[in-house]
């Protein structure tokens, strides 16, 4: 190929090398020459400007632009003229699922039809067609091939008309109008001129053709290209019609640095001769990612401390998504300026409520779906506008920004003047008012979905709450004030909600794109309190307007991935921050420090993976210049020799040993290997490496600190780094030595001597509620037995942990609830179906004198049986909306099956007892069962000593002048036969026995616990009432009544009882052992009580 003196291709290993021969080609011209500099990236450009102006003051003639922006520059008049519009990444997606979804709907999707409804198919295959329709591979040839091929020509051809039908051009349309427009009066301003493309990346047809068309009307041409990327170097080649020219090393560095050495020889047949590594090389291996990122920030305070300026360090990733979120911690945790070149990421509250949003109307306008979305803060103030043009957000696309960057204006809401009282707005920052009281209300109501239900259920609470409030007597003020706060809560709930809640009920079955984001836009501007974010994504799919119809599930999938994160742009100028970014970001860049992490095995280099859509095999049939593993394998290695060749001073090589996520150890990759190859002269093994990376860095996975704790990057660290050394110093050293820490935050001091308490071989005030203050007795003495009624479950629940009784029974924690439908009949509703059921059964057999019941009215009983169930179970469904309305059947049938037979057994039994009263409640009011006997009484009664009992018996039975009370039981017979109090866990029938006698004349014989159901077995324990049961209740109630005049409730669990235990969250796992080590001297009426029979 003949060199041509116009036109010059140089590559180099070395960044400073190509920058250098750029610089002083730019600098050959006189300072007002226009010169066109098409750079990798903005960045890149820049510097090399800078560098020019810093050499001679001056550069007026030099556009400095990226290969996309020129394109688009080119094809613009040409796209003005045929009515289309740019069409993003974003846009480009959601027509390939268009076209996918067309196609699988009317079946004629054949290969890819079992995976064409899978969310990342349309992903895959957008990247596939991407590259295709860049390297101008017609339709045709997709149809010859025999894998997939007439699928994927379909949906190459069902894109092509939609983007047609929609006035879009994807890239591959941008950059022919833009070759196409080259001559016409667009391309004035960028022929005729000297041409520099600086460190270009170029991986397709059309980019090659552009340059070409480019270099060909160029007064001169100089293209720079990093060493190692032969696609690129021979693009140019056929492009500018000229060889490459090889530059070893920057100009004037003619040492042996390792450095050099590894950039002249790296994946090269050469070798340099034995030579020892250098401190312009280091390789060293971290316990895992997180670690390795901690380790790169203390390493540059380390090289700013030494003088090297900020921004002319860099850290360059070859996998940032494993990289990106953990350097971004450690970055801000030493407050060190960063320059992430890609922008940072982080969950955004506007875009997943969104999401959650249209979630709920997917799900028929789920409860669960909308508390999701009111949780991420993200509601409007009520003063905002709603005002859809008046908060447009213009697109963020390189191919469709303008050429002048305008400033970002910032909008402060939390300082916007807002003069709505607080106390009448339903939302304030953001939230519900409320927010804890309102989730219980929507419990409450029971909305679980559907329009209808939703303004039913808030409608039917608001009566409930005013009718208790119109019901509620004179002296009950504070239960009147409460009422009122919940109904006002509520009313503002349904002031918010239910507008929103229709409005999504509008969102159309299916419609066009521009329908869709009409709707999408209104809704965004009415339920989200920073819709900005979100109104850009949706002006990115503004082109596609015409195309359509599409329904909610693509709506969401083209969505969802973009809406899930917030992308947070970079600063404008990275001079003064440490840079960021992918490798291929670096290119035309240059460091005085360069940091390249992950050299470890399917992380640099990364596992390489055959493409899914268009298989190796075919893509060679297809187009030789279509990308192939081996192509994937080459890139691998150009990027290591990119990265390294930034630097010039110094090179920080290191990969992680432990793969956290897997527990795994992971070994050096052989790039690791091959590094240290290049720079010793010899090729190292595995082991080898591993001992020399970690002979330097002594750090520990579960010890995140240095050794010396002068070298934290923050005062965590410091103070695990101290800490760590006080191990191994003498007694008297370590003494006091950690005493900082008592004095810096109120808040860990109070964690810290919190969790030392706990494992002290005494009790502490941190074991539970134990020797409290003056103001801890003042607040447990409005819960002593003398001043407040206590149900019999809540005293069984002090024999397994005192403190799951006081947590439970006098904090009245319980386990939030989420409004959902249910999937399966959970015990609790199984009881309170099945009791309700029992109570109605049991009434109408009172009624109709068929009690004690006989053989021959079995069948009047099951007709009570259907009776009774039929409305119940359709009245629990209504409430409960259960999801699978098989598994809900099948439930009330085994229900319905249980009542027979428990009727059934009825008639059969021999006892002298005949069911009298049912749900005989007392001291419940209006919280107790909805159907109660009349004999029932509103306050507590008050039983052994000063205990005051509240409850409802199932059934109380006679037997001449004498009564039995009955606890009906729906699980399973756990309880022993020979069972008095069962250790206190079964406390009932004697609670209830000894109640009854207090409510009905006559004697109470006895108590019994029935499990009348087929998981019980239909088992039966009974408990005789007298002088010895008692005595062995009245102790247990005794124990209890102590423990809280004592103020002595601690978590002192019965063996296994965590297990089960809700508060399992608050305590820990590791109560029962604890406790094990106290003294057991105050445990002595608890361990005594839980013997008794």
């Amino acid at each position: 190929m003949p060199l041509s003196s116009g036109r010059r291709i140089e590559i180099s290993t070395d960044a400073a090398t190509r920058l250098h021969l750029a610089q002083e080609w730019i600098e050959n011209y006189s300072a007002d020459t226009e010169i066109t500099l098409v750079a990798h990236s903005q960045e890149a450009a820049n510097d090399l400007h800078l560098r020019v102006v810093e050499s001679r003051a001056a550069a007026f003639g030099l556009k400095r632009v990226t290969l996309n922006f020129i394109a688009s520059r080119l094809a613009q008049r040409t796209l003005i003229e045929s009515g289309t519009a740019p069409a993003t990444n974003l846009t480009f997606t959601a027509v390939v699922a268009r076209a996918i979804h067309s196609l699988q709907s009317t079946k004629k999707l054949t290969y890819f039809a079992p995976v064409a409804t899978k969310p990342g198919f349309p992903i895959a295959v957008a990247k596939t067609l991407f590259e295709l329709r860049m390297n101008q591979v017609p339709s045709e040839s997709l149809a010859r091939l025999t894998r997939g091929g007439r699928d994927l020509a379909a949906i190459a051809e069902t894109v092509e008309t939609e983007l047609a039908a929609a006035k879009l051009s994807d890239r591959a349309v941008l950059f022919e109008a833009a070759i196409q427009a080259i001559d016409s009066a667009e391309g004035v301003s960028w022929i005729g001129k000297p041409l520099l493309l600086f460190d270009l990346c170029l991986i397709s047809k059309l980019e090659q053709r552009l340059i070409e068309t480019l270099g060909q009307r160029a007064k001169s041409v100089l293209a720079t290209a990093p060493s190692g990327d032969e696609r690129t170097v021979t693009a140019l080649e056929a492009a500018l019609n000229t060889a490459r020219t090889n530059n070893r090393v920057a100009l004037g560095r003619h040492t042996q640095k390792s450095l050099t050495l590894i950039k002249e020889h790296l994946f090269q047949d050469t070798a340099p001769t034995r030579a020892e590594l250098d401190d312009s090389v280091t390789l060293s291996n971290w316990p895992g990612e997180p670690r390795e990122c901690v380790e790169i920030v203390r390493n540059i305070q380390m090289e700013a401390t030494q003088g090297v300026p900020l921004d002319q360090i860099a850290v360059l990733l070859n996998s940032p998504g494993e990289y990106r979120a953990h350097l971004e911690e450690s970055f801000a945790r030493a407050d060190i300026p960063s320059y992430f070149s890609q922008g940072t990421t982080s969950p955004d509250p506007a875009g997943r409520a969104l999401l959650a949003l249209l979630a709920c109307a997917a799900d028929g306008l789920s409860a669960k779906r909308f508390a999701e979305y009111l949780s991420l803060g993200e509601l409007p103030a009520p003063e905002s506008t709603k005002d859809v043009d008046a908060q447009w957000v213009a697109p963020d696309d390189e191919l469709i920004q303008s050429e002048i960057e305008t400033e970002e204006i910032e909008t402060n809401l939390a300082s916007s003047n807002l003069s709505t009282d607080p106390d009448d707005s339903p939302i304030v920052d953001g939230s519900l008012r409320t927010p804890a009281r309102w989730e219980r209300l929507i419990v409450d109501s029971a909305v679980i979905g559907g329009r209808d239900r939703w303004s039913r259920r808030l409608a039917g609470l608001a009566n409930e709450l005013q009718v208790r409030i119109d019901e509620a007597a004179p002296d009950e003020e504070s239960l009147v004030l409460s009422l009122k706060r919940d109904l006002r809560d509520l009313n503002s709930l349904r002031n918010y909600a239910l507008p929103l809640i229709e409005q999504l009920d509008r969102l159309p079955i299916t419609a066009t794109w521009g329908e869709w984001l009409a709707r999408l836009r209104e809704l965004t501007v009415n339920a989200l309190r920073h819709p900005e974010g979100v109104l850009e994504t949706l002006a990115e799919l503004e082109p596609m307007s015409a195309v359509g119809p599409v329904d909610l599930y693509e709506v969401q999938l083209v969505l969802e991935p973009r809406l899930r994160d917030l992308r947070v742009k970079p600063p404008k100028r990275r001079f003064g921050r440490v840079f960021v970014g992918p490798i291929a970001a670096a290119r035309g860049l240059s460091f005085k420090v360069v940091f390249v992490p992950g050299l470890a095995e399917k992380v640099f280099p990364r596992k390489v993976v055959e493409d899914p859509i268009l298989p190796d095999i075919q893509r060679g049939d297809t187009d030789p210049r279509l990308t192939t593993r081996r192509d994937q394998l080459d890139n691998e290695r150009a990027a290591l020799r990119i990265a390294i060749g930034c630097a010039t001073d110094r090179v920080y090589l290191s990969y992680p040993r432990v793969d956290v996520q897997q527990s795994r150890p992971r070994v050096p990759s052989f790039y690791a290997l091959e590094a240290l190859r290049a720079a010793e002269g010899a090729l190292p093994g595995f082991e080898e490496v591993r001992t020399r990376a970690e002979s330097t860095t002594r750090a520990r996975l579960g010890w995140p600190a240095p050794a010396d704790p002068n070298a934290a990057i923050d005062e965590a660290e410091y103070d695990l780094a101290l800490l760590a050394n006080l191990a191994d110093l003498p007694k008297e050293q370590a003494t006091g030595t950690a005493n900082y820490l008592l004095t810096a935050n109120k808040h860990l001091v109070r964690a810290l001597r919190a969790r030392s308490r706990r494992w002290l071989r005494r009790w502490t005030q941190n074991d539970g509620l134990v020797d409290p203050d003056q103001l801890g007795f003042e607040s447990i003495a409005r819960h002593q037995f003398a001043n407040r009624p206590f149900s019999a479950s809540a005293l069984q629940l002090f024999a397994d942990c005192p403190y799951r009784f006081f947590l439970s029974a006098v904090m009245r924690l319980e386990l939030r609830q989420e409004p959902a439908a249910i999937e399966v009949i959970d015990p609790l509703t199984r009881g309170s179906l099945f009791h309700e059921a029992q109570f109605e059964i049991l009434s109408g057999l009172r009624s109709k004198g068929l009690l004690p019941l006989k053989p021959d009215s079995l069948k009047v009983a099951f007709d009570f049986v259907e009776q009774a169930l039929g409305h119940l179970s359709d009245s629990y469904e209504d409430q409960l909306a259960p999801a699978i309305p098989r598994v809900w059947i099948d439930g009330v049938n085994s229900i319905r099956a249980d009542l027979r037979e428990w009727l059934r057994r009825m008639t059969e039994s021999n006892e002298v007892w005949v069911p009298h009263k049912f749900e005989l409640s007392f001291g419940l009011g209006d919280y107790g069962p909805p159907h109660r006997d009349p004999d029932s009484v509103d306050h507590p009664v008050e039983l052994i000593g000063d205990l005051k009992l509240r409850g409802s018996i199932d059934m109380v039975e006679r037997g001449g002048t004498n009564y039995r009370v009955t606890d009906h039981k729906t699980g399973k017979a756990r309880a022993e036969k020979d069972t008095v109090v069962g250790g206190g866990r079964y406390l009932q029938p004697l609670l209830y026995a000894l109640a009854c006698e207090k409510l009905l004349p006559g004697k109470v014989d006895s108590g019994r616990l029935y499990y009348c159901t087929a998981d019980g077995g239909y088992e039966q324990r009974i408990v005789s009432l007298n002088d010895e049961n008692t005595r062995i209740l009245n102790s247990i109630l005794s124990t209890i009544r102590q423990s809280l005049v004592d103020g002595f409730l601690p978590a002192a669990p019965d063996k296994d009882a965590c297990k089960w235990c809700d508060y399992l969250a608050v305590c820990g796992a590791y109560e029962e052992k604890r406790t094990k080590d106290k003294p057991r001297d105050r445990l002595i009426q608890i361990k005594a009580m839980r013997k008794l029979p």
